[in-house]
């Protein structure tokens, strides 16, 4: 019966955290929407979905949990792989950083699989830093985009001179 609530907390979670394959509904939301709604999705809305893996999965379900954190740890793993590579396909420049971000949130599912202090620990770490971290670059992409009117990387190359203030921020957060 713990198996079964830990399943149907984890599919919930997933489509919050993002986890691949329920991530689908948030390229199309970040590419579409304003970079201020942008920031809240990446700095806190995608953290909600660890945090109830945190607090519901690990702590009251704790026999499911390490029953199946080996396998946390694989879909981790290739969550990072995976949106990492489809970043790097991307043409508009918001929907890249998004990638990144779904990337980065594969290190938080390591950390939670991992059972131990260290790897929790870095979850959170993780998550805190990713907060601030995913924020800050949506609002540098979204306020070049406002001021330019850009949206795909192509566009950017011919503005590059003006983007020079912006080069040490991105460098900076990224």
């Amino acid at each position: 019966m713990e198996i079964l609530l830990y399943f149907g907390f984890l599919i919930a979670y997933a489509v919050k955290l993002p986890i691949i394959p329920l991530h689908t509904w948030l390229p199309d939301t970040h590419g579409e929407a304003h970079y201020s709604t942008c920031m809240l999705l990446a700095g806190i809305l995608l953290k909600m979905g660890a945090y109830g893996l945190i607090r519901i999965n690990m702590e009251l379900l704790p026999h499911a949990h390490y029953l199946l954190s080996p396998w946390l740890v694989i879909i981790g793993a290739i969550h990072i792989i995976y949106a990492a590579s489809t970043s790097l396909g991307q043409r508009n420049f918001q929907k890249r950083i998004l990638y990144s971000s779904v990337s980065h949130m594969g290190f938080i599912i390591i950390g939670i699989g991992s059972i131990t202090n260290i790897g929790l620990n870095e979850a959170i770490l993780q998550i805190l830093s990713h907060g601030f971290i995913g924020a800050t670059l949506f609002f540098l992409v979204g306020t070049a985009s406002d001021r330019m009117c850009l949206v795909y990387l192509e566009e950017w190359g011919e503005y590059l001179s003006q983007c020079l203030n912006f080069l040490p921020c991105f460098v900076a957060f990224q």
